[in-house]
């Protein structure tokens, strides 16, 4: 049946970058509209609490509804306390599922908005709202033949993913799986090896195991490595160095590597692979990588559609907002997701990712990687 022509217009992304500096399912719900196909938000399917500080959704997404590309991230909203927060997260779940549900796994944070009210709440039957997707990080069309996933922490859900829709397109069939090294008879147009270190405290820490077994029976080389040395079942333990790089992947130099995780964990990667190879990892961030700010960054911000001015010392448009008692819209404060955007209408911001400056007039920034470089007007 053709979805009524409303349905059909705010399903469009284009929509919702319209209709900013609203969340579209404000203006739906102020239509008086209620269906169940609402293509604004998702229905939490089954919550689990698998270790001591994840929660596990398992969502409903609308008909319709872009999912993203595997490593690739969904954006999650929640209202706490009258107020939209947005996070990103990634799908666990191959590209190939089918049945209109997406799990996603969300690691509390001690005084994390989002994470706490998740833990504390999420139950079948709650609503979530959705954005678009978003990520730096995603697998190509064109499969790769040999692949390295390098992870820590929550940096397992897009790997997940990755990993998962290679099994499911059996990537890696008719491999030895007891066999590691270089001499393994691949034809690369049809087959390739797959192999993925993911870093842990302890396995015990690890969410999802069931499922990396199940990859490894599925010819995925899966090593879970605990960082805390001596806990190692089978050898392998402490941070990433290249001698765990050539124990499970000799065949490294010539793969295409995918990289999520901690800080720490890419600047062992970096070191392994040296300066020039690590530029060529496909990367998702935790955090957005800063540049070097001068101190002397900073001025006087305007904030023209509140008529509020406020000092700011260096800080992020965003941040300078939020200590003026302003509430921006904006979703991963990173950089990624585009939900902060705002037009500079005068003066000049740095790019805290790159350390750039420009100073064009009407100018769409990122507030939340932007910081003022002398007196700004913004429209916020």
């Amino acid at each position: 049946m053709t979805a009524p022509p409303i349905r059909r217009l705010i399903s469009r992304s284009i929509t919702r970058a319209l209709l900013t500096p609203h969340p579209v399912e404000h203006y739906v719900r102020s239509l008086g509209l209620d269906w169940s196909d609402d293509p604004t938000g998702a229905t939490v399917v089954s919550v689990d609490r698998p270790v001591a500080d994840v929660t596990v959704l398992t969502l409903r997404l609308p008909a319709g509804v872009e999912r993203p590309e595997p490593g690739a991230a969904l954006e999650v909203g929640v209202v706490v306390n009258g107020v939209v927060h947005r996070r990103h997260y990634s799908p666990v779940d191959a590209a190939t599922r089918a049945d209109g549900l997406a799990t996603i796994a969300v690691r509390r944070h001690p005084g994390g908005t989002v994470s706490e009210f998740l833990w504390d709440e999420a139950a079948p039957g709650m609503r979530l709202l959705l954005g678009n997707p978003a990520g730096e990080m995603s697998l190509p069309k064109t499969r790769p033949a040999d692949i390295l996933l390098v992870s820590g922490g929550s940096g397992i859900t897009p790997m997940l993913s990755i990993a998962s829709t290679l099994a499911s397109e059996g990537h890696c069939a008719d491999r030895d799986t007891g066999t590691r090294g270089p001499d393994l008879a691949i034809t690369p147009s049809t087959q390739g090896r797959v192999a993925w270190l993911h870093y842990a405290r302890r396995v015990e820490d690890v969410p999802f195991r069931d499922r990396l077994r199940e990859l490894s029976r599925a010819g995925i080389d899966v090593q879970v490595i605990p960082t805390a040395v001596g806990t190692s079942t089978w050898g392998l333990d402490g941070h990433l160095t290249a001698a765990h790089l050539e124990s499970v992947a000799p065949w490294h130099p010539g793969a295409t590597v995918f990289l999520c995780g901690p800080e720490g964990l890419a600047t062992g990667l970096e070191d392994a692979l040296g300066t020039d190879r690590f530029a060529e990892v496909l990367r998702e961030r935790f955090t957005a990588t800063v540049a070097e700010v001068p101190d002397t960054d900073g001025g006087a911000v305007t904030h023209v559609r509140s008529g509020v001015t406020a000092q700011n010392n260096g800080a992020t448009l965003l941040e300078g907002a939020e200590a003026a008692g302003l509430n921006p819209q904006h979703g991963c404060r990173m950089g990624i997701c585009h939900t902060c955007t705002a037009v500079r209408l005068s003066g000049a911001t740095r790019d805290l990712r790159t350390g750039e400056v420009d100073s064009e007039p009407g100018c769409r920034v990122q507030i939340c990687v932007s910081a003022p470089v002398g007196d700004v007007e913004i429209d916020l």
